[in-house]
């Protein structure tokens, strides 16, 4: 297919190729202005919760929102939650705090949602991406490559250590399927990982697909019923049953990098990467391998960098925050505050 953009005047815009062009959208007040005498539509909104490598303030949150009538996305002001001692994966525990993979630090951190720290939890060995079990009881981090570690909870309860075997040495994350199913990605950042099942009890991997471009991150999206993973700028997809299907998607988005992403459960998706929050519509293609539009997001409402961002919190699902937000609602965009944020929207066109 022939990707193509548009001008931010969704009633008038003009098609153009996607030759690397950036828009900046429009700014709160020319937003409301132009929506002013638009019907009412439905907007999706919440807060991401992210995570920089970059040491310092490393842990943040963010309100987002998304009409889907006019299609337009905003961001709101970036609010700064904790600085903890390395920052990399990051969810929520079942009790609604925040818990945080320590990267090089050997530690992953809770803290509250307003920012107090609450536990810690030494593991032996690097911490980054994280994964809370369905179960609700244990968490899964590992460095990349490493052994898996698994965590008990509350944070500060134990760890133990499971040594990787079979077709892999080492796993970079685990995520949960459907069925019973647990997939695990293992590779350096930022992509290009191989991909398949471990026996979370004895470590065993099985391996399904090898040097995967977008194999980093890895969730599963109930909007699609698929695993979808974030990595090198692009998404796939492979059944949450067996992994078989895979699917990958072109140079569409706009970045050259992606880390991890969260979906919303309708068809939306916000990924971290590339010194951007990168907002993904497949709402209607029902394939983020092919999404409708894209938004590139390079700095907050209120002006906070982007740079060095490393990783978001799921948004639904286990891990993803247990009194969120509520989403989506009927709202007029009018009165939401949206960013005058550096970003491009994409357009599919005919096929």
């Amino acid at each position: 297919m022939n990707p193509s953009i548009r001008s931010p005047d969704s009633t008038g815009g003009y098609k153009m190729p996607i030759n690397n062009k950036v828009f900046n959208l429009l700014a709160a007040v020319a937003v409301s202005s132009a929506l002013a005498g638009t019907a009412q539509a439905t907007v999706f909104s919440g807060d991401l919760y992210y995570t920089y490598y970059t040491g310092g303030a490393n842990v943040w949150k963010i309100g987002f929102s998304y009409d889907d009538s006019t299609n337009v996305a905003g961001l709101g002001a970036a609010t700064h939650i904790a600085s903890t001692p390395g920052a990399d994966g990051i969810i929520f525990a079942p009790n609604g705090n925040l818990l945080i993979g320590g990267q090089g630090s050997g530690s992953v951190y809770e803290v509250t949602t307003g920012g107090a720290p609450v536990a810690s939890q030494a593991t032996g060995a690097p911490s980054y991406h994280l994964t809370l079990n369905p179960n609700n009881l244990t968490v899964y981090t590992s460095d990349f490559g490493g052994a898996l570690k698994k965590l008990s909870l509350p944070i500060g309860s134990g760890v133990t250590t499971t040594p990787i075997l079979g077709d892999e040495t080492g796993v970079t994350q685990v995520a949960f399927g459907t069925g019973g199913s647990v997939f695990y990605v293992q590779g350096s950042p930022n992509g290009f990982g191989n991909l398949g099942t471990i026996d979370l009890g004895t470590g065993v991997t099985t391996r399904l697909h090898s040097s995967v471009q977008p194999a980093h991150g890895l969730i599963y999206d109930p909007f699609t019923g698929l695993m979808t993973m974030f990595g090198a700028g692009r998404t796939g997809t492979m059944s949450a049953v067996d992994g078989s299907g895979l699917l990958t998607s072109g140079s569409v988005f706009g970045v050259g990098d992606f880390d991890q992403g969260a979906v919303d459960g309708f068809g939306h998706a916000l990924v971290a990467g590339s010194s951007a929050i990168t907002f993904i519509d497949y709402s209607l293609s029902n394939d983020i391998t092919d999404p409708d539009f894209v938004f590139n997001f390079f700095t907050s409402a209120n002006g906070i960098s982007f740079s060095g961002i490393d990783d978001v919190a799921p948004l639904v699902g286990p891990g993803s925050n247990p009194n969120p937000t509520p989403e989506p609602a009927s709202l007029a965009l009018l009165g939401l505050g949206l960013a005058g944020l550096a970003g491009f929207r994409r357009r599919k066109s005919a096929r």
